[in-house]
């Protein structure tokens, strides 16, 4: 695997003059408060029980119902390349970032279809669409539940 250029301790975002790393180091796969946490909150509140977190399953789903079937990705926009006009492409790196999002799309397509094809339903939500609307969110995860 190659390194990553430039120099991620020393580089200065916008974000309170935190170092690249610094800033890097902050963001959370598991129990992110803007995408995982939120959503387990509004099902929490739905109504929507016999949900797992960390169940073992191909791509590692944030949210799965094993007796539905049903599995779960919140996303967060940036990280899996959600074309919703919010995403920010980064001045320095840029061509490295790139590869490293195309790189995300392609492996979360990959997933899906593999748990696609041993019979899961596989539902994709965006940090964005949480944000913006999440009644209808937790509207569409309600749908799937009551089809399956």
């Amino acid at each position: 695997m190659s390194r990553w250029p430039g120099n991620a301790e020393k580089e200065r975002t916008t974000f309170g003059g935190l170092s690249r790393g610094q800033l890097m180091s902050r963001v959370r796969s598991k129990r992110n408060e803007t995408t995982e946490m939120r959503l387990a909150a509004l099902l929490r509140k739905a109504g929507l029980i016999g949900w797992r977190r960390n169940w073992p399953l191909a791509g590692n789903p944030d949210f799965v119902w094993p007796s539905k079937r049903l599995a779960v990705f919140v996303d967060g926009c940036f990280w899996h390349g959600h074309d919703c006009g919010k995403n920010i492409t980064p001045k320095t790196n840029a061509k490295e970032w790139r590869r490293k999002i195309t790189g995300n799309v392609a492996r979360d397509r990959r997933v899906a279809r593999f748990l696609r094809r041993q019979r899961w339903h596989v539902i994709r939500i965006w940090e964005c669409q949480l944000a913006k609307n999440p009644a209808a969110c937790v509207a569409r995860i309600r749908r799937t539940f009551r089809n399956t």
